[in-house]
């Protein structure tokens, strides 16, 4: 019995080692891997498009996926296999792209890539082992906030690594906090404002599209995930504080909520018969919702979900709808813009019930501007958002870090 029980116990060791040492390195090398916690979740549609392009573009890839974040994104693990097989039937040629953590992994590539602050420093430890050469995208979110103990501990470690070689940052306001705490030297920091967008979303087809007056309604759209209650960072209280103001002005304005808030956050009682409902939805499938829409309001605010948590700008979920030629309302508390006219393709408020009101007025009482702004935003934000402008860039520094090897 005492020899049984040191045989399993034995046993017990070497598969516990044995599952944590997932990775090897064997001699076929790859150019390119990429790592990921939700791909190919269709909700994610700026992860969807660049990983598909990097896949296409670099012959010798592969992406490890790992699906531990699907439950915030209110998804069972189990369905990450049946997104696997949509991806790859929609894909064939890139069926052979994909390596799930769970099995041994061959790690022998030339370069190492991921997006978030959380994805890099969870494999940092076998990159260091094995020397693999790596490159971020540090996206706001993702363990990444501002003056943060844990999170600034984590970037040091990353950016200090003898594996680290360049990180491409979408916000000015993050490449000067990286400046700023001396993490790394300039030169390694690649700045690509904006976010990777899917390319079908710039090819929706708008002209079937109405707005307003040429429809009965004023249709004006909240969208974001629910991060915390209320959405608070998100400005999602302020939303439903603006159409209780607006429904004693206006009979003819509707409100639509799309994300992760329904009826029972915040009591829309008085709203009943005014306001809609439609939960998370697929990227693909946001543009149904949009072209009915007139304007998108995005109060979002920066450190109140977490010290130092704060959003890109703006949000993915803005540029669908304005792609989709619906006015934004949004807010820059971070001075993050750089690229759009606030007044002629965007309008930056400062994110308060009236600020915001004033200008929804402004726009139902002056519906030549609400068009105006809708086609000026929309041309903008094709061109900012384009792969030329997005994925060009991205492509060429990962092929300059592979030739490099």
């Amino acid at each position: 019995m005492i020899l049984y029980k040191f045989r399993r116990n034995i046993i017990k060791k070497i598969k516990t080692i044995f599952l944590k040492q997932r990775f090897v390195k064997s001699f076929y090398k790859n150019d390119l891997f990429i790592y990921d916690d939700i791909f190919p979740h269709p909700i994610s549609g700026f992860r969807y498009e660049e990983f598909k392009t990097l896949l296409n573009i670099f012959k010798k890839s592969k992406i490890i996926v790992e699906p531990i974040s699907y439950p915030a994104l209110k998804t069972e693990v189990k369905i990450h296999k049946i997104h696997i097989l949509e991806f790859k039937s929609k894909f064939p040629e890139l069926e052979n792209k994909f390596i799930e953590k769970k099995r041994i992994v061959n790690i022998n590539t030339k370069l190492f890539y991921c997006v978030f602050l959380s994805n890099i420093y969870r494999n940092l430890v076998w990159l260091e082992k094995y020397k693999i050469p790596f490159v971020f995208t540090l996206y706001p979110g993702g363990g990444f906030q501002v003056e943060d103990l844990i999170s600034d501990q984590q970037l040091k470690k990353v950016l200090a690594s003898p594996q680290f070689r360049k990180v491409i940052v979408t916000q000015l306001y993050t490449k000067e906090y990286l400046i700023k705490n001396n993490f790394c030297e300039a030169n390694k920091i690649e700045y690509i404002f904006g976010c990777v967008v899917p390319q079908l979303s710039l090819n929706a087809n708008i002209s079937f599209k109405k707005n307003y007056p040429a429809k009965e309604t004023f249709d004006i759209v909240f969208c974001a995930a629910k991060y915390m209650s209320k959405g608070l960072d998100k400005g999602y209280d302020v939303f439903i504080e603006l159409a209780h103001s607006l429904i004693k002005k206006y009979d003819f304005v509707r409100f639509h909520v799309v994300g992760g808030f329904d009826k029972e956050e915040i009591d829309v009682t008085l709203l009943n018969g005014k306001i809609t409902f439609y939960g998370y939805q697929k990227f693909d499938d946001l543009n149904t919702i949009y072209q009915q829409m007139d304007v998108i309001v995005s109060p979002n605010k920066p450190f109140l979900y977490g010290k130092g948590a704060f959003d890109g700008f703006p949000l993915g979920t803005v540029i669908e709808a304005v792609l989709n030629s619906v006015v934004a309302i949004v807010t820059d508390k971070l001075n993050q813009n750089t690229v759009f006219e606030n007044g002629k393709e965007i309008i930056i408020t400062d994110g308060d019930v009236t600020s915001i009101e004033k200008e929804i007025v402004n726009l139902i009482q002056n519906p030549e501007k609400l068009f105006d702004i809708s086609q000026k935003g929309r041309n903008k934000f094709l061109e900012i958002y384009s792969n030329d402008y997005q994925m060009n860039p991205r492509i060429k520094l990962l092929t300059e870090e592979i030739e490099r090897k």
